[in-house]
């Protein structure tokens, strides 16, 4: 798919002079820089429309704090715009979009006040189709652009898989068993330099021990792991990349995301830079034993297919021979 890499500053810009703007996010703080974009151009006519994860963080929002989604909500809706919050009947979202007069944004994050996000735009009529759908809860996938986290996870998997190229690099904010996780470790099996950096603060917080346990049967396969402070969520296999907002874990099902894959070298580059820049300031990761067989197959159980199925049966026998 063609993409180009953007910037926040540029979504701004483009929702000051909109007409019509569609934007969607899983969080979004009422005080947003965004949101008071969005404020103002709802004040000034425009029409805007926004869609939030009804129960981001699982409905906790934390030290007894209202749901930010909720109170975001409110203040769009004084100033004219449309707000939907996803119920339990809608696919949850996790998709960070925005289409502006005919232009699409996505973003890797939840559009942070901090700039540390990865934003590409397009105005492919197709993919701008596609995008204000799955704005409004409906995806449908394009060729090189997915829509869902189970087709993202299964267009970043096909990518590693296909892609020429025997050196692999891979960033995720969070990490589980999934097709991606089987790819990895078919590539590094096969002889490819294959190495994952994760987010040293998610790892840290993993008191259950599955993305050690994930990443132990990683290492097992010839995988260098390293814990990093970025959060960003690509892969790059030779000159082609895979990018979005789906983390690298176990798919859940219909949840609205995003994934695309791009054959542009120069992208691909820029996306390298970023990976070795973080790799270098990154801590390896070395899980202290390899989990048992049996817990492996167990873990696997909850892997989604790229497909309606609960699960893949070739997908968990590929894990459980991990």
């Amino acid at each position: 798919m063609n993409v180009l890499l953007g910037q926040r500053p540029d979504l701004l810009n483009a929702i000051a002079q909109a007409k019509t703007v569609a934007l969607s996010a899983y969080v979004l703080p009422a005080e947003n820089a965004v949101v008071r974009a969005l404020a103002v151009a709802a004040d000034r006519g425009a029409r805007v429309v926004v869609t939030l994860d009804g129960s981001p963080y699982f409905g906790k929002a934390g030290n007894g704090a209202p749901n930010p989604n909720a109170n975001c909500a409110a203040v769009l809706r004084a100033h004219g715009a449309t707000v939907r919050l996803s119920d339990a009947a809608d696919p949850a979202v996790h998709l960070k979009a925005a289409v502006v007069d005919g232009r699409a944004f996505l973003d890797d994050r939840n559009w942070p006040a901090s700039g540390h996000e990865t934003v590409v735009e397009t105005d492919d009529p197709a993919a701008v189709d596609a995008i204000t759908a799955a704005i409004d809860g409906h995806a449908n996938s394009q060729p090189g652009l997915a829509l869902q986290k189970a087709a993202a996870l299964a267009l970043e998997a096909a990518t590693i898989r296909m892609a020429g190229g025997d050196r692999i690099d891979v960033a995720t904010e969070s990490f589980g068993t999934s097709i991606v996780s089987v790819a990895l470790c078919e590539r590094a099996r096969a002889g490819a330099a294959v190495r994952l950096a994760v987010n040293a603060r998610v790892l840290a917080g993993d008191v259950h021990g599955r993305e050690r346990a994930a990443l132990a049967r990683l290492r097992a396969c010839g995988v260098a792991i390293e814990a990093v402070t970025t959060v960003e969520k690509f892969a790059i296999v030779g000159d082609v990349a895979w990018l979005g907002s789906a983390n690298a874990t176990a798919s859940d099902g219909d949840m609205l995301d995003w994934g695309v894959r791009s054959d542009d070298a120069r992208l691909a580059g820029t996306l390298e830079t970023a990976f070795a820049s973080a790799w270098s300031r990154g801590v390896p990761v070395a899980p202290p034993h390899a989990p048992k067989r049996a817990a492996a197959v167990a873990d696997v159980r909850a892997v989604n297919s790229p497909t309606p199925s609960p699960s893949s049966s070739a997908t968990n026998a590929a894990v459980a021979a991990m």
